[in-house]
C-alpha cells in the first residue's frame, strides 16, 4: 500500500495534527524541514529512514523560509484544506 501524501494524526490536547511524507523534519533548531530528496541533513547528520515526516502546516508556513520545492509544497496545500488544520 503506497504511503499517504497527507496524513491526520489524532491528539487529544489540540485535536490533531496533519503531517505530509513529502517532507521530513531534522533535530536542527532552524531550516529543520527537508524535501524527500535529501537523504541526510547536512548540518544535523540526521537520517530521512530515521527523522518523522513533518507537519504540513509548517511545511505551508515556511516553504519560503526554509527554500522547500514549491511543487512538492502545493501537492501537500492540494490534499489539505488548509483552514482545516488544527494547530
Amino acid at each position: 500500500m503506497a504511503t499517504p501524501i497527507v496524513a491526520f494524526h489524532h491528539d487529544p490536547r489540540n485535536g490533531g495534527f496533519f503531517t505530509t511524507s513529502l517532507f521530513w523534519d531534522c533535530e536542527c533548531e532552524q531550516c529543520y524541514i527537508h524535501d524527500l530528496t535529501e537523504s541526510e541533513c547536512p548540518v544535523c547528520g540526521v537520517q530521512r529512514q530515521d527523522a518523522p515526516d513533518a507537519r504540513a502546516i509548517e511545511v505551508v508556513q515556511h516553504a519560503h523560509d526554509f527554500h522547500l520545492s514549491s511543487a512538492l509544497v502545493e501537492a501537500v496545500a492540494d490534499q489539505v484544506e488548509m483552514d482545516s488544520i488544527p494547530f
